[in-house]
């Protein structure tokens, strides 16, 4: 199946790829996400019940993710940074690390195979998923480190991030407030680092991708312009929702409940793999 608009048994998809730009919207916004967390295992979906090539599925939902969480990185930077959340002296000195590992995962990502991409994905969310779950964050100390190591960790970040198809927002909320960085500006300043994520790594995917014989149409390497034109606008839309959200509520119960979801889809994405 191909997309098609007179194609009945397009539109369920449409309705998952739309409710699917929503929730990772919401998120971005919420918790300083990109929600790739969200669109890469909802992509991987929808491009095997369209029949793409296995080959590409997984490489296809990364890079596609990562495009996606390009404008919503920049309306959720904004959303925060309006509100007094973010730090743009951190986010200058952290951005060209995450540059540099970010391209370098992207490389690394789109010659991976596609079993090893949704493994590496399916850990990675456990690990963060059990992350979520503690109810206090370690403190490891009440400044961050020194320059060389805030390099180091941001580098690694980066290259994580890209190869999972994400902002790296839990990542580097996860680090921040490890640090003492209060949960709001760890947030907004995560936000802001997903676009040094996003933009560098869809663009290396499309690179990586783009003499793939396997590619369906209307993509560019491992990216499909079509589904980011679909998914993009309500993520986009969603994203300030979040950040409002962020200001007002109490995250601690959602985020037990955002890391319940994400054990589901690991053990999901590993029984697809394995059995």
């Amino acid at each position: 199946m191909q997309f098609s608009l007179i194609n009945l048994e397009f539109f369920p998809l449409l309705g998952l790829l739309l409710f699917s730009g929503a929730f990772a919207g919401l998120l971005a916004g919420l918790f300083g996400v990109g929600g790739g967390i969200i669109l890469v295992p909802a992509l991987i979906f929808a491009f095997d019940k369209l029949g793409y090539s296995p080959d590409v599925t997984a490489h296809m939902a990364v890079g596609t993710s990562l495009g996606i969480i390009v404008p919503t990185s920049i309306i959720s930077t904004w959303s925060h940074y309006k509100r007094g959340s973010g730090d743009m002296i951190l986010f200058r000195k952290l951005a060209f690390p995450v540059v540099f590992g970010t391209l370098v995962g992207s490389w690394l990502g789109g010659n991976l195979s596609g079993d090893s991409l949704k493994t590496i994905f399916a850990t990675l969310t456990m690990l963060i998923a059990l992350n979520l779950l503690r109810k206090n964050h370690y403190l490891i100390g009440e400044e961050l480190p020194v320059v060389s190591k805030q390099w180091s960790i941001a580098g690694l970040i980066g290259l994580l991030s890209s190869i999972m198809g994400i902002g790296g927002g839990v990542f580097f909320t996860s680090f921040f407030t490890a640090y003492g960085l209060t949960m709001l500006r760890a947030i907004g300043t995560s936000a802001s680092l997903g676009l040094m994520i996003s933009l560098p790594g869809a663009i290396g995917y499309i690179f990586s991708g783009w003499n793939n014989p396997n590619l369906p149409q209307l993509s560019f390497g491992y990216f499909s312009w079509l589904s980011f034109l679909y998914i993009s606008p309500i993520t986009m839309f969603m994203a300030p929702q979040g950040a409002k959200l962020a200001h007002q509520l109490d995250n601690e119960r959602l985020e037990r409940w955002f890391a319940l979801f994400l054990m589901i889809m690991s053990i999901c994405m590993f029984y697809k793999i394995y059995f």
